[in-house]
């Protein structure tokens, strides 16, 4: 596809035209933001010509706008769109909202999961917008004993009831990863006792992982996960963002019993 805008286009359709340009191009990229001139030089324009298209982009939340790396991300509206084009009934608009603002506020990424038989369903996803990420794709499954988030799930359970979903064994996907049923016994046993359940490069390496239940109607539906780098990860900032994931939770499941 030519990516120059036809000059016999009037500047009205030629400012159109390139935000549909920008969208696919964002699309493209999906994991990766992009830089104002990275964006002119695809749309071979000028960056004074591009730089208020992508300013109201951003403003009516199409685009999100990250100043620490001078990057363009696709932004939450297109995610509320795309909610609506699939009709998924699973996840109201308002609460991917305040997911996407904790995670925009504390540039992490944040994940809910869902249990089915022995994996785990992402079934929400926000991104951070740091260059190193951890990307996990909205439908993908893994077993839950791999990842905090399936482990909050997992603890739900009686020792028994999660060995009948695994007839045979732990299959490892990183070195890291337990495999071990005894010790994934007593991880399940600490997470009932804290409500926390916590991943160090089990699923993903450099990624460490801490999930939250998220309840309706006093019973474990969701799991929610922040993934933190290796890189970035200390004890005091993984204690603020699990304050705020509790804090997070609530909202949740408030809106979850108005449902």
């Amino acid at each position: 596809m030519d990516n120059t805008v036809s000059e016999n286009n009037n500047s009205q359709h030629r400012s159109t035209e390139r935000v549909v340009l920008i969208l696919e191009f964002l699309t493209e990229t999906e994991n990766s933001g992009k830089t104002l001139t990275e964006i002119a030089n695809y749309l071979n324009a000028p960056k004074s010509s591009i730089l208020p298209i992508l300013r109201t982009l951003v403003s009516y939340g199409y685009l999100h706008y990250n100043p620490i790396v001078m990057q363009y991300f696709l932004g939450y509206k297109l995610y509320e769109i795309g909610t609506k084009y699939v009709g998924d009934s699973n996840m109201d608009d308002v609460i991917f909202q305040v997911m996407y603002n904790f995670a925009v506020a504390n540039n992490i990424t944040l994940i809910l999961g869902e249990l089915i038989a022995g994996d785990v369903l992402v079934v929400q996803r926000v991104d951070s917008f740091e260059k190193l990420r951890f990307y996990r794709a909205v439908g993908r499954r893994i077993p839950a004993y791999a990842d905090a988030v399936g482990k909050i799930l997992l603890a739900e359970k009686s020792d028994a009831d999660v060995m009948r979903l695994y007839p045979e064994g732990l299959t490892p996907i990183t070195p890291k990863m337990i495999t071990n049923p005894s010790v994934l016994f007593e991880d399940l046993d600490t997470i009932r006792q804290t409500g926390v359940a916590v991943s160090n490069e089990e699923s993903t390496l450099y990624v460490r992982s801490v999930a939250v239940p998220i309840k309706k109607h006093d019973v474990t539906c969701y799991g929610l996960e922040i993934c933190i780098s290796i890189f970035d990860y200390t004890e005091e900032k993984e204690r603020k963002l699990l304050y705020e994931l509790y804090e997070l939770k609530g909202k949740i499941e408030g809106f979850l019993k108005m449902q």
